[in-house]
């Protein structure tokens, strides 16, 4: 359908699909708008837009509502007129003191088509009580507090770009004013507004031409500080999702014209101290890396990606949080896919490219637009209370599943550790195995750490002249791997080493190794007890080792070949339950088994079962088999192969 006008009021609640969207009022002046609710609008090529009435309530072309999103085929932007978009993004209930970052999906329409800059004179107050499609402009002030009353006003004096590669000390910041001076693809950061109703979000409403085609986001090369050995540190540029549709992040980091991209880094902070300045609350940064590259169903969230959250407060075991910061910061893992507004610090690949970076320069692509519902598994805008549950809900499923469907598990092998300083900080690392990583640096599956705190923890990757600190550390698992994790302390400190998290674990056991005390402290998720360290000042990065074994405890010695294969039989038993209808193995001993094959005497696989874990019984039903001699096949997560022959009878 090309050249599509529309002259009178549609409502659009299905999918449409567009060569061409021309939206522009009815000659004798009526007002034209598409609202679409709950869905998608794609257009493979432009669009032109002209604008309503300014006295009318339906002053925007399009409105996109409840999740709708508006997808654009094609390289180039080529949008024109000085209608607008209508698309609104919320934050949750906040306080003039909180620091969001954005990235506008739309620009500022003028008579030069294409995408251009942003400024606040493009966000809009919703206004519900009048209808659902009108809104007011957004008044600013140069106060340093915004505010809901009696109207929606916008403090210009803390919205910035940071357009310049840099690091957080070298602050890059620019300040925007009420100018358009953000630029199409770039990133802005913005305060929140005095407190509404207890309780409510805050609603912004962008409203402007939408943007469409490429935006060239430059990264920087490494800086370089001789007298620290852990430079060069990366460098930083705020860009985000410059669309108005979901961005999936998978495929923006592993396009080929984006190899200069290390990491992606979300900002965070502590949003209950009553302050305007950084140096006076915690903040940081969480890293999110994607893993490994996604080549098949783009919408399932597979891989989701790894992110470690920023480091300002300390978690309480039972909930809630403590020490340096009271602030409910977000530990969302829901980053794959960047919701529409979201504000992301791309962060240059200082590690696998050789500097100069080959062009140095990131590009966003329509072609990395996907339709994912914000609040839907992978999608969350990073807001202080991230909510998770949908993510949960799809990754342990509906309790009345069957167990055939529980056991599939598409989530990526890994533990989460945090390092507790004194009570107070906690830095939240992830080490993620991969059958494809090596010890050294794994674009994608690696993630650097984001901040030079003066007390830190850090995964040290890299040649031994060359060793950068990481937060997240893809590996290939070995029982016999040393991982170095270091420290650096600015003075005498307690260290608690805690285990929060693990997922399709390919160990049995986890400890902390003191190479120069030569002691092993064994990491729990149940207790911090035994994982504590004292240390006086200073840096140590070839001292402590992340192992899974220990040469003290028998089962985690050595053997040879046939040793250990002895052991393993010994304590890896069968029964066929002929009256259950059920194969049972018993595992005391807590081998990771890998596999599991049954095979009938013809050689035909008729049971096959995947990373099973190291549960100390497993089951498998039997029933369906025909009545005869079956060859089991149990492998170890060390290749250690167990055999068993069951005579299944079922009448």
């Amino acid at each position: 359908m090309k050249n599509l006008l529309l002259f009178s009021t549609l409502l659009l609640t299905s999918f449409g699909a567009f060569a061409q969207l021309t939206v522009k009022p009815t000659s004798g002046g009526e007002d034209s708008f598409v609202y679409v609710s709950d869905q998608i609008v794609y257009v493979t090529q432009e669009i032109n837009l002209t604008r309503n009435s300014n006295l009318s309530d339906k002053e925007a072309s399009i409105y996109l509502r409840n999740n709708a999103q508006l997808i654009q085929g094609g390289t180039t932007s080529t949008n024109s007129g000085n209608g607008q978009l209508s698309v609104q993004q919320n934050t949750p209930e906040t306080n003039a003191w909180a620091y969001y970052y954005w990235c506008s999906p739309i620009t500022h329409p003028a008579a030069v088509a294409g995408n251009r800059s942003f400024g606040v004179q493009h966000l809009y107050e919703p206004l519900p009580a009048t209808s659902v499609t009108a809104a007011l402009q957004s008044l600013t002030t140069t106060g340093r507090e915004g505010t809901l009353i009696p109207s929606m006003t916008i403090s210009t004096r803390w919205l910035y770009t940071f357009k310049t590669p840099g690091t957080e000390a070298a602050g890059n910041y620019a300040r925007m004013n009420s100018n358009n001076a953000a630029p199409a693809g770039f990133g802005f950061i913005m305060k929140g507004l005095g407190l509404a109703a207890p309780g409510s979000d805050q609603v912004y409403e962008f409203r402007g031409r939408p943007n469409s085609g490429t935006f060239s986001i430059p990264v920087g090369e490494p800086l370089f500080n001789p007298a620290d050995p852990m430079s060069p540190f990366p460098q930083m540029t705020l860009a985000g999702n410059p669309y108005p549709s979901a961005l999936d992040l998978n495929q923006l980091f592993y396009d080929a014209d984006n190899e200069e991209l290390a990491a992606l880094w979300y900002y965070d902070e502590d949003r209950t101290v009553p302050s305007h300045y950084y140096s006076e609350k915690p903040f940081g940064y969480g890293v999110w890396v994607p893993g490994t590259q996604d080549v098949s169903n783009l919408s399932d969230n597979n891989p989701s990606g790894t992110y470690t959250a920023a480091p300002f407060y300390f978690y309480y075991a039972g909930g809630g949080n403590g020490g340096t910061g009271q602030g409910t910061g977000s530990n969302d893992q829901n980053k794959r896919y960047a919701p529409i507004g979201q504000g992301i610090m791309f962060v240059g690949d200082t590690f696998s490219v050789t500097p100069p970076l080959p062009d140095g320069y990131v590009k966003i692509k329509n072609s990395h637009r996907i339709f994912i519902k914000e609040g839907t598994a992978g999608s969350v805008f990073q807001r202080p209370d991230g909510d998770d549950t949908a993510v949960e809900e799809n990754l342990n499923g509906d309790p009345t599943l069957s167990t055939a469907a529980e056991t599939i598990d598409t989530r990526t092998p890994m533990l989460r550790l945090w390092a507790v300083f004194d009570e107070a900080v906690t830095r939240d690392m992830v080490i993620a195995f991969y059958d494809q990583a090596t010890d050294g640096y794994d674009r994608g599956l690696d993630g650097v750490s984001a901040q030079d705190l003066k007390t830190d923890a850090y995964f040290p990757i890299g040649n031994d002249n060359a060793r950068r600190p990481f937060v997240i550390n893809g590996i290939q698992y070995a029982q016999n791997k040393q991982i170095p994790i270091a420290f650096k302390l600015n003075k005498p400190t307690t260290i608690q080493l805690l285990l929060k998290e693990e997922i399709k674990k390919p160990y049995q056991h986890v400890y902390l190794f003191d190479s120069q005390e030569n002691t092993y402290k064994e990491l729990t998720a149940a207790t911090a007890a035994g994982s504590t360290l004292s240390l006086p000042a200073g840096k140590y990065d070839r001292r402590f080792y992340i192992v899974f074994r220990n040469p003290n405890i028998k089962k985690d010695t050595p053997k040879t070949e046939l040793e250990t294969r002895a052991i393993v039989l010994e304590n890896v038993t069968f029964f066929q339950n002929n009256p259950q209808q059920q194969l049972e193995v018993s595992n005391p001993e807590g081998y990771t088994i890998k596999s599991a094959a049954v095979y009938d005497m013809s050689g035909k696989l008729v049971i096959s079962e995947s990373n099973i874990g190291d549960n100390n019984k497993y089951s498998f039903y039997t029933g369906n088999l025909s009545d005869g001699v079956y060859l089991v096949k149990l492998m170890t997560a060390d290749d250690i192969a167990i055999d068993y022959k069951a005579i299944v009878h079922n009448q």
